[in-house]
């Protein structure tokens, strides 16, 4: 099948009235728009002019489609300026299942026209609906149960006939690639959303290609909704592209392109045929003899020789100095249980210091032996392509790395005993196979501090030795903050937690213990906005800006026009900062801004988490997930969940700071045996400003909740201005054996007898928060004082379609508004 040209579609437009298409190259592949300027919401005739930049990509040229893709021929429709604009939305639903979106000139008499096609079906339909609720910033949508079942569909927003830009929704997304180099033969993941025909688990089509020429289809070797695996075919070294495609939309469904780079060699290549026997240099490796010197020798003779491996066959070497690793030099043993390098001198130093790119570590043990008083086993620095395979880090008390600024940095099917590792701003960072055995009530396995592109897949987090004292974490696998600035692309999958929690409030702070825990704080409203464009922003003065942080920082639209946006900044110069996407709505004079570190494109799927027995018995943060600040695009996915404080959590602070969650997905997890199972709201926050939302667009779908001591939903408010929720969808989620099922009200987080209040004075609200098919069940929990559904603001509004709640003691009507079913 050959690319349409734009040439081709401007042939198309002036040949239909019904057919109104721009076209924009974008990289090397042709870009489908279907819109114009003006559908982002542009302010003037002028911006309207010219063709739109936010399409849907194609490969160039255009290969056939995969076997067994849907066929997808939507209208091309003549789109109109005025007109209605989407400016964000949830990217994932199935027929029966709410969308939620910010925009413009959605509310009053606004519709949504849904294109969808059946795989049987040579045409498609169009399906007009309402919304279920809208309002100046956000809207509601129900996908009608007639539409044919995961599909991907378009959506056009529609206002007397004027008729704005598409959304696409369950169409791929591949946000990036890991490790994005390799030689034939290496895995390689694609990690995104919407990889995987039907959301499933065995279908998605993967295509390379050299830019600019053809390419072919690699078969994968595992897939799941959010990542898939595949080889790097033999092909010939050079840049290509990878593209994916997960069988739904047609020639619209393409996603990339991804770069990826096919290596002729390795960065580790020929070091193993370079071996350095370290008893040829004189290491006795008998457990007692000082084999510093020898180590020492054997080293700079490799440095010497490089590329080239230190071996250290079976024993015991004992150093009483820190070793320096030079670039291009591998280490190896006879396997963990066989080669140990043994710190027996305290030093005010790290152990093991990497002083060069492409280090490689495998099969042995390196033993701090607590010998390093407070620094690290390993200082990696900015390391580049540093790989410790069934490597045992024995770190207990501190850390077991700090590679802040690393680029490229694997640890796979090994062992670190430690207080947990520092990764700053790196990037490609796998974690894959590993047993983290936490000491000294560490804070966490990995701390990010503003990097990207890190992967932790098939990792167990446990306590080191629960019988000492020392011998314990505090039950986190990850802390994710602000410092260094925006992160991006981070990826959990089938990893597994035991016993992970703070296990004594009175030696550690029990307002921890979140297994991934994203504390996103620090931001700065901006109030001094001049104009807007497609992709830049003018301000006063940005002298606010701070200082340039590795992992910069976005721009996001906490209220007014183009709420629920945000964009990376690439570029600052005089008074404007140029973005790396242009805007879906542009902001004007009534946008509100806040200047933060975000965390973005987010997926945590298929793990267990598990948290102690004590969950009930005093009042830690264990909780799988938290979610609070600035955390965008996340979603939280088939995990099972249990014996935690707070199964899942979704937390806005205060307004003044512009701190907000916006549109994450929570779906198909389950919590059990548990005090209360979801937390959404506002907390620890006293002031802020009113017009600032808090929440957007965030859903919870599809979640089963059994044996909960507590609360269903705890839906919490704090007494101060601003920090609203807006569009907060519960579908389908079950809860079976709660005493309390769900709650609206006042500093839940510190309730624990059922006597729950209202905000004094201000509060943060909740708006049109929509409750779609869910099911309380008290179960068997105590009947007395139980209650089904509870709100004590009554200014928050709500819509329930077939929600219940069943044998509560009160509660069981639900929110007093409720509605049925549309038409």
């Amino acid at each position: 099948m050959k690319a349409l040209t734009p040439v081709v579609l401007a042939a198309l437009v002036a040949a239909s009235t019904l057919i109104g298409v721009a076209v924009a190259q974008r990289g090397t592949g042709d870009t489908i728009a279907l819109h114009d300027a003006a559908l982002r919401g542009a302010s003037s005739a002028e911006e309207a002019e010219g063709p739109g930049d936010f399409g849907m990509p194609v490969p160039t040229p255009e290969p056939p489609l995969p076997e067994g893709a849907d066929p997808f021929n939507p209208p091309l429709f003549r789109l109109s300026r005025p007109s209605p604009a989407i400016a964000e939305f949830s990217r994932t639903a199935d027929r029966n299942e709410i969308v939620s979106m910010t925009g413009v000139e959605l509310d009053r008499s606004s519709n949504f026209e849904i294109f969808s096609q059946a795989p049987s079906e040579v045409k498609g339909e169009i399906t007009a609906v309402s919304s279920l609720r809208a309002d100046e910033t956000a809207a509601t949508v129900l996908l009608p149960v007639s539409l044919p079942e995961w599909s991907m569909y378009l959506i056009w927003p529609n206002r007397n006939g004027y008729r704005g830009q598409p959304i696409a929704i369950n169409r791929t997304e591949a946000w990036w690639l890991g490790p994005n180099k390799g030689t034939p033969g290496t895995l390689i993941s694609v990690y995104g959303r919407n990889l995987t025909r039907g959301n499933g688990t065995s279908l998605s089509y993967l295509y390379i290609k050299p830019p600019g020429g053809s390419g072919s289809y690699v078969k994968p070797v595992a897939v799941n909704p959010f990542k898939v695996d595949f080889p790097i075919p033999n092909m010939p070294p050079g840049s290509y592209e990878i593209w994916i495609h997960n069988s739904h939309g047609g020639r619209f469904g393409w996603s990339g392109p991804l770069k990826l780079d096919i290596l002729t060699r390795s960065p580790w290549a020929d070091q193993k045929s370079n071996l350095l026997n370290v008893k040829n240099f004189g290491a006795a490796g008998d457990g007692t003899t000082d084999d510093t010197a020898a180590l020492q020798r054997a080293l700079e003779a490799a440095k010497t020789a490089a590329p080239a491996t230190v071996y250290f066959p079976a024993g015991t070497y004992v150093v009483t100095s820190f070793l320096t690793v030079p670039g291009n030099v591998g280490w190896a043993g006879n396997g963990m249980n066989m080669t140990e390098i043994r710190l027996d001198h305290s030093i005010d130093h790290s152990m093991i210091e990497i002083a060069g790119e492409n280090v490689q570590f495998d099969g042995l043990t390196l033993n701090a032996n607590r010998k390093t008083g407070n620094h690290v086993l390993m200082q990696v620095y900015s390391a580049k392509d540093l790989r410790i395979a069934s490597v045992r880090l024995n770190a207990w008390g501190v850390a077991a790395l700090e590679a802040n600024g690393a680029s490229g940095l694997y640890i796979s099917d090994s062992e670190l005993v430690e207080n947990g590792s520092f990764y700053g701003s790196s990037r490609q960072v796998f974690l894959s196979g590993n047993k983290f055995r936490m000491t000294g009530y560490g804070e966490s396995v990995a701390a990010l501090w503003g990097g990207r592109d890190f992967s932790m897949v098939g990792n167990e987090l446990s306590n080191a030795d629960e019988s000492q004292d020392d011998g314990h974490g505090i039950g986190r696998f990850f802390v994710g903050q602000a410092h260094f600035g925006s992160m991006r692309n981070l990826y959990w999958g089938n990893n597994t937690s035991r016993n992970a929690a703070p296990h004594d409030c009175d030696k550690v702070d029990c307002n921890k213990g979140e297994q991934i825990c994203f504390e996103m704080v620090g931001s700065k409203i901006k109030s001094d906005f001049v104009t807007a464009t497609a992709d830049t922003v003018f301000f006063r003065s940005l002298s606010d800006l701070g200082e340039v942080m590795p992992g910069g920082q976005d721009l996001v639209v906490v209220g007014g026009r183009g709420a629920g946006q945000h964009r990376h900044i690439v570029a600052s110069a005089d008074s404007t900062v140029t973005l790396d996407a242009p805007w879906n709505v542009i902001p004007d004079g009534t946008s509100r801004f806040a200047l933060a570190a975000t965390a973005s494109r987010v997926a945590i799927y298929d793990n267990n988490f598990d948290g102690r027995s004590t969950y009930n018995e005093h009042d830690s943060d264990s909780t799988s997930v938290l979610l609070y600040g600035n955390v965008y695009d996340a979603i939280v996915d088939n995990n099972r969940i249990s014996r935690m404080r707070h199964g899942m959590m979704t937390i806005a602070l205060d307004s003044m700071r512009g701190l907000a969650p916006y549109f994450l997905q929570y779906s198909n997890n389950t919590v059990s045996d548990s005090n209360s199972g979801l937390y959404v709201g506002t907390t620890f926050a006293e002031t802020g400003q009113s017009g600032i939302w808090g929440g957007l667009g965030n859903v919870y779908r599809n979640n089963r909740f059994e044996n909960l001591t507590h609360i269903g939903v705890e839906y919490e408010t704090w007494a101060h201005d601003g920090s609203d929720y807006n569009g907060t969808v519960f579908e389908r989620n079950s809860f079976k054996s709660v005493p309390y099922g769900f709650v609206d009200a006042y500093q839940l987080i510190w309730t624990y007898d059922g006597r729950f209040k209202s905000a004094p004075g201000s509060h943060s609200m909740k708006v049109n928060t929509i409750l779609h098919g869910n099911d309380f069940d008290r179960g068997s929990a105590a009947v007395d004082g139980s209650i089904g559904f509870v709100t004590l603001h009554p200014s928050n509004s709500w819509l329930n379609i077939g929600s219940t709640w069943k044998d509560f003691a009160s509660g069981n009507d639900g929110p007093i508004v409720t509605k049925s079913l549309p038409n």
